[in-house]
């Protein structure tokens, strides 16, 4: 059942599924295009596997950044102990996450991933699917006073303009914010392509550190010039 949800290039078999999709802007591919991107680099580095996969139809920042995934994250069930056993498990469970993009709609998306999964049941097996949470997609506008002013905080302390990327993560509360607050929010990013976030040996760069707190001072100076 899992094995159909995915063709052999990555691309979500469920029904609908892209329907929703929003593209990323012409700005967004032409400063992305322009990062200093090395993807055998990326690849050895960043991903650690032979070779990179996905949709062709999309460079791999696209692909990292503004297109919609399917991720299988375990599947626990039957025996899984040292040496052999020809028991018939009794029963067998997945957890599986979507990352969604603009503007995809959680619960819309949870029921077509219901109804295309259980088109998939196999005779005799009972099953059970079951939503345990989720949040709405958002990119953070870039069109405000405030990621103005941070870019100019950054520009301060670090030298460099600002290149605005996409990075999946689950925050909620931020979309929360500009939906039911009307308020803009500034997520600025201190850490390094190799810090390893959510691994075993996950480290931040002491100097970004020092950095990021020079930038969120410079950050509330620019606010204060610009109010």
């Amino acid at each position: 059942m899992i094995a159909k949800l995915k063709d052999a290039d990555g691309h979500i078999l469920i029904p609908g599924f892209y329907d929703k999709v929003a593209a990323p802007s012409a700005d967004e591919l032409k400063t992305w295009k322009s990062l200093p991107f090395d993807e055998e680099e990326y690849r050895v580095a960043e991903v650690g596997s032979r070779e990179l996969t996905g949709e062709p139809a999309f460079s791999v920042l696209e692909r990292t950044w503004a297109r919609p995934t399917m991720d299988v994250h375990g599947m626990p069930g039957g025996f899984t102990g040292a040496g052999a056993k020809t028991v018939i498990p009794a029963k067998a469970t997945a957890k599986i996450s979507f990352r969604l993009v603009p503007d995809m709609d959680p619960q819309e998306v949870f029921a077509q991933y219901k109804a295309y999964v259980e088109s998939l049941r196999p005779k005799g097996i009972q099953l059970r699917v079951r939503l345990i949470h989720s949040g709405d997609p958002i990119v953070v506008q870039t069109d405000n006073r405030y990621i103005q002013a941070a870019t100019r905080a950054l520009r301060q302390v670090f030298g460099k303009e600002t290149v605005f990327i996409r990075c999946g993560g689950s925050i909620p509360i931020v979309g929360d914010f500009e939906r039911h607050l009307k308020i803009p929010t500034v997520l600025m990013g201190f850490g390094l392509t190799d810090d390893n976030l959510h691994a075993p040996n996950e480290k931040f760069h002491i100097a970004d550190f020092h950095r990021g707190i020079e930038s969120v001072i410079c950050l509330f100076e620019e606010l204060g010039r610009s109010s």
